[in-house]
């Protein structure tokens, strides 16, 4: 899943020779304001079925040690079982990556559960004060992943007027602060992440594009990789050294090997 980021920056008029701490001078007289995009994916996983076990997996070190570790490169994949709704963070140093799997259901190769799983962005959160009315209107931008139990209707990160109200009503933080236990059951998971845009001159008067992508890959689903759809071929070049034309292996010419 791709977003780009373009247009117009909004600019505020400024005075000729001034700067300011809010924003950047892109033209003469144009000030654009610092500001943040926040997306929210929702994604509604039905990973063979709809009861679906979220897994949070880390890779960590192993200290060095003369029994398993001996040359101290080896490391540790450890997966935790999401089993209330709840939030997370992205983490680069453990490489946290989300897993949305069928539990009941095992790969007949690897015999992990069949999943399709995502790295959540690192992406800087909201920077509006907690108090204000813009993160109050904003609470699903606090964090980076958002693990609830599916509701029919709630289909929006922000809830379904955040424009009239003075903070998130019916949004993902309402459906997180529920409790709700999401091991085995009908989950939903939203992937938040955003940009920081803090323009240049180069964005105007129409900035390029800022894109930010997001993979959701299989992970264990298939028992092989589906994108290889070229049929093999025998190399016609390669051949056994020592037949003869009748198939016979190695004879010399006294019937000796």
């Amino acid at each position: 899943m791709e977003t780009r980021a373009t247009g117009i920056v909004s600019v505020v008029n400024i005075d000729p020779g001034k700067i300011s701490p809010y924003g950047n001078v892109v033209s003469p007289g144009a000030l654009a304001q610092n500001h943040q995009h926040v997306f929210a994916l929702r994604i509604d996983p039905a990973i063979d079925g709809h009861a679906n076990t979220i897994l949070k997996e880390e890779s960590l070190p192993i200290p060095m040690n003369p029994k398993t570790n001996p040359h101290g490169n080896a490391y540790q994949v450890v997966r935790e079982p999401i089993t209330k709704s709840t939030f997370l963070d992205a983490s680069p140093l453990t490489n946290l990556t989300i897993k949305m799997a069928n539990t009941n259901k095992l790969n007949p190769v690897s015999q992990r559960p069949v999943s399709y799983k995502f790295t959540p962005l690192a992406t800087q959160p909201l920077l509006a004060d907690p108090k204000s009315i813009v993160a109050q209107r904003a609470a699903f931008a606090r964090h980076h992943v958002w693990v609830t139990k599916y509701r029919d209707g709630e289909l929006f990160a922000g809830g379904e007027f955040t424009n009239q109200s003075q903070k998130e009503i019916g949004g993902v933080a309402d459906a997180a602060a529920r409790d709700d236990p999401v091991e085995n059951a009908d989950v939903v998971v939203w992937s938040v992440f955003g940009l920081t845009h803090n323009p240049r001159v180069e964005d105007w008067p129409v900035m390029p594009i800022e894109k930010i992508e997001i993979h959701l890959r299989p992970a264990d689903f298939f028992e092989r990789n589906p994108a290889l759809d070229v049929p093999g071929v025998k190399n016609q070049a390669s051949v056994e050294v020592g037949r003869n034309t009748d198939g016979q292996c190695c004879h010399g010419s006294n019937g000796a090997a």
